[in-house]
């Protein structure tokens, strides 16, 4: 996996917009919220958001730690090598940090997500 493919994968998720942030960060964003992102500079460490149930197990593998800036107080991990996790895992990850931000979007935002005008 490689941060083409990660690209590819979010951009393919329902809503899916990407910017860069903060000067040199690749965000995902669904509804202008964060799920994944990745600093140019250093596109093989990627941060995800983790559900609060998953975050203690996530950052109990090897490669995985909790975020840069907040990511133990706020359930983002960092997968320190795009290797760390194979191509099924890269999408099981990458759908729950998804869905992590999407559960939390009002009912109103989650709609136009499957409804877009």
């Amino acid at each position: 996996m490689n941060i083409e493919q990660i690209r590819e994968i979010c951009l393919g998720m329902q809503g899916t917009s990407e910017a860069i942030k903060y000067g040199d960060q690749l965000c995902f964003m669904v509804a202008g919220k964060h799920f994944c992102s990745s600093r140019l500079q250093d596109p093989d460490k990627v941060n995800l958001k983790a559900p609060d149930e998953a975050f203690e197990a996530q950052c109990d593998r090897p490669g995985i730690t909790p975020a840069p800036y907040g990511g133990a107080t706020y359930k983002w991990i960092q997968v320190e090598h795009v290797d760390v996790l194979t191509d099924a895992e890269w999408e099981q990850f990458l759908q729950m940090a998804y869905d992590t931000i999407v559960a939390k979007l009002s009912k109103k935002l989650r709609a136009t997500l499957h409804n877009p005008s």
